[in-house]
């Protein structure tokens, strides 16, 4: 059972979104962004008081929180201007710094990205220091809706001094067509994240090289199947890592993967879990109730709006017992599912994009 705090109950398109202990008091705090409106809020915990961080750049639908500076304050790495129906000004990846006096922020502009669409931070190296990696929906190049031309994923070195140094960057894949979904995870153990793909040509996995500046990252296609979303975890307990999937695009389809040999070359399986989803949108797999099983939370902004939880109840018959923990007011942008109020039980934080909300749902399971 979840209890469902509303943080913000009136954010048209709620949709960027993080989480982050923000002014450093050892609290989780909620980063939203908005599409609809120019709009950069973060929430103090535990009240979840509103502080803006700017109304000045619309269509803001990737956030990522990082002290860049060294100052112990979290700065903000965003992706905006991202609104496909009228794209003035084109899209593009900024940075905003935390000022000392805990109100004030300073944008930062770093490049245009047309379509600019997900970024996440992501430890390839093994070494606690994290890489950007930034992901566009499309290319620049055709009018909107033209998914021939490709997006891409890059990878950047962050730098030293954010205000005076460049931002140093790499194309990892400049082929990725209608790529919407990205997360990052270690799929083969060894200790340095990976970075997945959900997009019209499949399911990828991006394995980095010792250093990603310099060498070959290798491109694993788990599935050729168009797909919207994913994330990797050992779902089934054995030792190697899954994937889950929404497909296709904003599809109906909540699914995963099961390598059947070698992760790398080998065959991986598709099960179903629920054909049911409304517009499917974001997927996690976590144990939230403590019980060693992993259980898949998913949700959906078309109508019905909704978030699910999807418990095993037998993997091997693909027989699931499907939740809900939001019915009918969540329609998902982006999610994270962590310890919010630190009882050691994982909490759901999700932003609204159809239900134009942020909310975080009280893990009261255990």
């Amino acid at each position: 059972m979840f209890k469902i705090h509303e943080v913000d109950g009136d954010i048209r398109s709620a949709y960027g979104m993080t989480v982050a202990d923000m002014n450093g008091n050892g609290k989780l705090d909620i980063v939203a962004g908005s599409t609809g409106i120019p709009m950069i809020a973060w929430y103090e915990a535990p009240e979840f008081k509103k502080h803006v961080v700017s109304e000045s750049h619309p269509g803001n639908i990737c956030i990522a929180a990082r002290d860049l500076t060294g100052n112990g304050l979290r700065d903000l790495i965003v992706g905006s201007g991202f609104n496909r129906r009228q794209r003035i000004p084109v899209e593009y990846l900024q940075w905003f710094e935390a000022k000392e006096d805990g109100e004030s922020w300073e944008s930062h502009f770093i490049e245009e990205i047309p379509y600019i669409h997900r970024l996440a931070l992501a430890d390839v190296c093994g070494n606690g220091v994290p890489h950007l990696f930034v992901a566009s929906l499309q290319g620049g190049e055709g009018k909107i809706d033209e998914w021939q031309y490709p997006g891409g994923l890059w990878c950047y070195r962050l730098p030293e001094d954010p205000v005076k140094d460049m931002w140093e960057k790499r194309l990892v894949d400049g082929e990725l067509h209608l790529n919407h979904g990205m997360s990052v995870g270690d799929v083969d153990g060894d200790g340095r994240q990976d970075v997945l793909i959900g997009c019209r040509d499949g399911l990828i996995w991006f394995e980095p090289p010792e250093d990603p500046f310099a060498g070959d990252w290798h491109k694993w296609v788990i599935s050729e199947r168009e797909s919207s979303e994913v994330f990797t975890v050992d779902l089934d307990g054995d030792g190697v890592n899954e994937f889950l999937s929404i497909e296709p695009w904003h599809g109906n389809e909540l699914v995963w993967y099961k390598a059947e040999g070698d992760i790398r070359d080998g065959k991986w399986t598709r099960h179903m879990i629920d054909d049911t989803l409304n517009r499917g949108h974001s997927v996690e797999g976590v144990d939230v109730d403590g019980d060693g099983e992993i259980e898949v939370i998913a949700g959906y902004n078309g109508p019905g709006k909704s978030l699910h939880i999807y418990r095993q109840a037998d993997l091997g018959k693909d027989e699931w017992n499907k939740g809900s923990i939001d019915a009918g007011g969540m329609g998902m942008g982006q999610m994270a599912v962590l310890d919010m109020d630190g009882d050691g039980q994982l909490d759901i934080v999700a932003s609204g994009m159809s239900s134009g909300n942020v909310r975080w749902y009280e893990n009261e399971i255990g």
